[in-house]
Parts: C-alpha cells; sequence; structure tokens
C-alpha cells in the first residue's frame, strides 16, 4: 500500500505550532498615572474640599450674623466686618485719627481675642505688622484697611483666611473659622506717620498719645495736659516752694530718638520765662518729685521749628528727664 507524504505546508504548520507553544507569554504593562497626574488628581480633591468647606464655614458665619441682627460688610477671603461692636474689649474713644485708613505699607497694632462662632474664647494677642506685607492671618490685613487710629471692631473670618489647616497649636483647632474682638490703633514706628507729622499733617498730640499707649502699664506717664505727660521715678518728702532754689538737671532728647544733651539750671521755683512750658508745669505738679520723665508737644517744648543742631526735628514731641536738686 503508498504511503502518503505529508505535504510541506502542513510540516510548516506544526512547526510554527510546537514552537510558540514553547514561548513564554509576555506580562502585560499597567497603566498607573504619572507622579504629576497624581499630585494634579490630589491637588483638585483638595481644592473640591477646601471649596466645600468654605463655603459651609461661610454659611455658618451668616448664620450667627442674622441670629444677632447683624449686617456685615464682606471682605475679600470671604471675611465679614462689623459694624455695631458688642466687643468686651475695653472701648477706645473716638479720637481726629479716625479718618485715617491704613493703606499696603503703613504699620498698625492689634489687640485681639479670638472666639469661636460659638462664643468661647480661643485665643487671644498683640500683633504689630505692616499692611499687606507681614506673615498674618489674611483676616488681618483685609480689616485693618476698613479701620482707623485707636478704633474698635468685628471681625468673622472662615479658616482659610483666618488660622488655617494649622489653626494655633493648643488654642484654635484646625479648620476653624473664628470671630476676632479687635483694637486697632496705628503704630508709633509707621515712618508715614512720623514724616506726616513733622510736615504738619497729623498733630504730634495723637502719634505722642500712641507712643504713651504702647509704654508698659507700669511705667505709663500720667497726662497732665493734652500732649503733655509725666512720670515720676523718686520723690521727696518736702515738696519745692515758691522762692526756692533749686538745680536742674537737665536731658533733652527727640522721642522719636536721636542724640541727648546735657543742662544744669538753677531755677528759682516759680520764676516764669526761664524754664520752657513743659518743665515749668510738670514740676508745678509734681512737687515732691525728685527725678521725673517728661513727654512733651513742641507747642510744650520748642515750638514747631525744634532744634535740628541738637537734633529735635520741626513739629516732633520731645523728651525730658530731670533730676530736682534743692539748694
Amino acid at each position: 500500500m503508498a504511503t502518503s507524504v505529508p505535504s510541506v505546508r502542513w510540516v510548516a504548520l506544526m512547526a510554527g505550532i510546537l514552537l510558540f507553544s514553547c514561548v513564554e507569554p509576555q506580562p502585560k504593562t499597567l497603566t498607573l498615572p504619572s507622579l504629576e497626574d497624581a499630585q494634579r488628581q490630589e491637588r483638585q480633591a483638595l481644592a473640591k474640599f477646601n471649596a466645600r468647606r468654605f463655603s459651609e464655614e461661610c454659611v455658618a458665619i451668616d448664620s450667627v450674623l442674622r441670629a444677632t441682627g447683624r449686617e456685615a460688610q464682606i471682605l475679600p477671603g470671604g471675611v465679614r466686618l462689623t459694624s455695631n461692636s458688642t466687643s468686651t474689649l475695653n472701648p477706645l474713644h473716638e479720637s481726629s485719627g479716625n479718618e485715617w485708613r491704613p493703606e499696603a505699607g503703613h504699620r498698625v497694632v492689634w489687640s485681639w481675642i479670638a472666639r469661636s462662632l460659638d462664643g468661647d474664647s480661643l485665643a487671644a494677642g498683640v500683633d504689630e505688622f505692616t499692611v499687606d506685607r507681614d506673615a498674618v492671618p489674611k483676616a488681618f490685613h483685609e480689616a485693618a484697611k476698613h479701620a482707623g487710629h485707636r478704633q474698635d471692631m468685628e471681625v468673622w473670618s472662615p479658616s482659610v483666611s483666618a488660622f488655617g489647616v494649622r489653626g494655633v497649636p493648643g488654642e484654635i483647632p484646625p479648620y476653624t473659622p473664628v470671630h476676632l474682638e479687635v483694637s486697632q490703633r496705628r503704630s508709633i514706628r509707621d515712618t508715614a506717620w512720623a514724616r506726616g507729622m513733622m510736615r504738619g499733617e497729623v498733630p504730634e498730640s495723637l502719634w505722642l498719645e500712641a507712643f504713651v499707649i504702647e509704654k508698659d502699664d507700669s511705667a505709663r506717664p500720667e497726662r497732665l495736659e493734652e500732649g503733655l505727660y509725666v512720670t515720676v521715678h523718686s520723690s521727696r518728702t518736702a515738696p519745692i516752694q515758691s522762692g526756692d532754689v533749686v538745680l536742674l538737671r537737665i536731658r533733652t532728647s527727640a522721642v522719636m530718638g536721636g542724640r541727648e544733651t546735657e543742662t544744669d539750671l538753677e531755677w528759682p521755683v516759680g520764676t516764669p520765662d526761664q524754664l520752657v512750658p513743659a518743665l515749668e508745669n510738670a514740676l508745678a505738679q509734681t512737687p515732691t518729685a525728685h527725678t521725673l520723665s517728661i513727654w512733651a508737644t513742641s507747642i510744650w517744648a520748642f515750638g514747631e521749628a525744634g532744634i535740628p543742631s541738637a537734633e529735635i526735628p520741626p513739629r516732633s514731641p520731645v523728651r525730658f528727664h530731670v533730676e530736682v536738686v534743692p539748694l
């Protein structure tokens, strides 16, 4: 019987099957997002979370304000500013400086109390900062530009514009909307204020009053007259009287700093026109003082011209340190 011979094509097909059946299959590559894509997705998710939380916090603040019947001015960053203050901080009197409003670069001082929206006290502090520049919460910068010198205000802020995702450790939890009770004053270190004072654009008495307020309570001078303050450091038992002769050892300088000059002067007590008004008035009102410091505007000292040769600029407050020695 005849034997059939496999065709060439059939043999090649079988060889191909045997060859490929012995090759190990290659693993498939998993398609994973790049690090940049992963970070982008994380930022988008966080932005959605923060936007939702920001909206919820603003709604909560507005709900509290409606319940108290207050109207609020809405500032950038979701900050609310209320005008009808019920602040528990000591109220400060109105003054001629309240028409001033800080601009970028001006320095202010904030005394503040932070409360939760439920009214619980969280934290308090005193911060001096340059508006729109220094590292304080956005709510501070935005609200500062809408209040004057020595004014109280109430600020309501979502967490993103207040103390943010970190809060204040041990005091303000993360993501906490806050109600701030604030007293604002212009800082005596605001160079624009000092320059304006020397140009006669703002009263010296306002600057000097701010200087006095910033001193520690234990050393805060006593107000004798507008623009005239005194601190008695030591006293004698017997007061000086009219007709007594005393030696006055006087050290004089500008309150803002500069060279100090020393003068010794014998003065028959009560003799007019021998002392500048600041010294005469302060010694008359503190007759037992042995050493004292006097702060005075130029009207009580050397007049608006000042004494440039003694580094006392025009229209700038002066400080006297005086020792009274009976002769």
